[in-house]
């Protein structure tokens, strides 16, 4: 029996070698299937970081490049702004150099004699007041007119009285 035995020893030691074997190769198997996922997980985030950075920079740069763009659409509108303001500031210099020709003296004087049909007064037109005498005004109902020459003493000065009828709509 110790010969059965001594191969009923080996047998069990060659099957556990051979059952350790058959371990040791499915924990190597096993081992690099997880190094593979591992390696193939870290890659797969290294590709992830990139792809995020390079969106980032594409991103900071569609941004710059968008505010650039506002920019220059700002600058553009500030130069159309400016150019309508020299043109509208030579309108008004033109307009305000037509304004001085038609208030000269010359040319209301022209109008009133051409389109109004005014003239020099005559010398029998012209009425001289002595500056001896006072004058009142008089008013009749809703006209002021002028009161004859008096040499009695006006109770408010002159200039006032004939600034007040004037501009005083309501007597």
């Amino acid at each position: 029996m110790t010969a059965q035995a001594k191969m009923h020893d080996y047998e069990i030691e060659q099957f556990n070698e051979s059952q350790t074997a058959k371990i040791v190769s499915i924990r190597k198997k096993r081992m690099e299937k997880e190094n593979a996922k591992k390696i193939a997980f870290h890659n797969f985030m290294n590709m992830l970081y990139s792809v995020a950075i390079v969106l980032i920079i594409a991103g900071l740069f569609s941004t710059y490049i968008y505010k650039s763009s506002l920019v220059s659409e700002a600058k553009y509108d500030i130069f159309n702004l400016k150019s309508e303001i020299k043109t509208l500031n030579a309108q008004i210099e033109e307009m305000s150099a037509n304004i001085e020709n038609q208030t000269e003296l010359k040319n209301i004087e022209k109008i009133a004699i051409e389109t109004l049909n005014m003239q020099y007064p005559t010398p029998e037109q012209m009425i001289y007041i002595d500056s001896t005498y006072h004058f009142a005004l008089e008013t009749t109902g809703n006209n002021v007119a002028i009161g004859s020459m008096s040499t009695q003493p006006v109770e408010k000065p002159f200039l006032e009285t004939f600034v007040t009828a004037l501009f005083n709509t309501n007597n």
